[in-house]
């Protein structure tokens, strides 16, 4: 009886820190306040990436547990964000495929994305509506275990899963600053342990015509939760800097909550989000 005990507490612990996961679905909710505007948007979207190999969670924060393990993937998002104004009807609908690669045995990176937006307005009198697809891809060198430095191209991008991850404002005031020019991209990403916590910083910036930048940091005052803040900009004359916070927590090594908020010159935006993993 003894032996049986000891051998099911074994088990438990084991399973209880492998932690290890291959896919990951993202799911969230964003309500948009807009100044001169009846109604509110609502933004939905729904995310999921498959990663190539099992990625293994370590003592690090499990939110970059994917990133530090540099864990290959592929990934479908979607999101429909959605306005009444006055008798009239705003929908946009983005839906995207998205893919990065660390290269095994080396210190590059490839990523990508497609995506394909639909903007349609409704009124009384009718329906119009326009499309586009537009793409982004990039490549990526490490010099150092968990920095990511990345350049690449991007051309009319609504990313799906930008639009999950960063919200609407963000995503759709960037995408109208650089328009339907070919941008130039640039990027950072690095992952550190400071004193006894870890940190994320990023920064992105994307040049056109005009130029959208952004800042963003992550504290993790354990594996399990983090804090961060974000700003965003371009060179689009009255354009407003976009100022966002955000915070995360993992309850279990499978299943994360997460809630942000972004400010602007005449929008505010309250979203909540999940993260399941399996």
């Amino acid at each position: 009886m003894l032996k049986k005990l000891a051998l099911a507490t074994a088990l438990i612990a084991s399973l209880g820190t492998a932690h290890a996961y291959q896919a990951e679905l993202n799911a969230g909710y964003e309500n948009t306040d807009l100044d001169g505007f009846s109604d509110d948007v609502n933004t939905f979207s729904i995310g999921g990436k498959y990663y190539l190999n099992g990625v293994q969670v370590k003592n690090s924060p499990l939110a970059e547990a994917a990133f530090l393990g540099r864990a290959s993937n592929i990934g479908l998002a979607y999101a429909h964000a959605n306005t009444d104004d006055e008798g009239a009807e705003l929908k946009i609908d983005t839906v995207g495929i998205n893919g990065e690669f660390f290269i095994p045995d080396s210190q590059f990176y490839v990523a990508g994305s497609l995506n394909r937006a639909e903007v349609t307005v409704e009124n009384e009198f009718g329906k119009v509506s326009d499309d586009n697809t537009g793409y982004a891809v990039e490549a990526g060198y490490l010099p150092i275990n968990g920095l990511l430095l990345a350049v690449g191209i991007s051309k009319e991008n609504i990313d799906a899963y930008q639009a999950g991850k960063k919200g609407f404002i963000n995503t759709f005031s960037s995408a109208s600053a650089l328009a339907d020019d070919t941008a130039f991209t640039l990027r950072a990403k690095y992952v550190t342990l400071i004193g006894n916590h870890y940190a994320n910083f990023e920064a992105s910036t994307a040049f056109g015509d005009e130029t959208a930048y952004g800042v963003a940091a992550d504290l993790y005052i354990d594996p399990t939760l983090s804090v961060g803040v974000s700003i965003n900009d371009t060179t689009l004359e009255d354009f407003d800097t976009v100022f966002s916070v955000r915070a995360q927590k993992f309850f279990t090594p499978a299943i994360a909550a997460g809630v942000n908020y972004t400010t602007t010159d005449g929008a505010d935006s309250f979203g909540i989000n999940g993260t399941f993993r399996f």
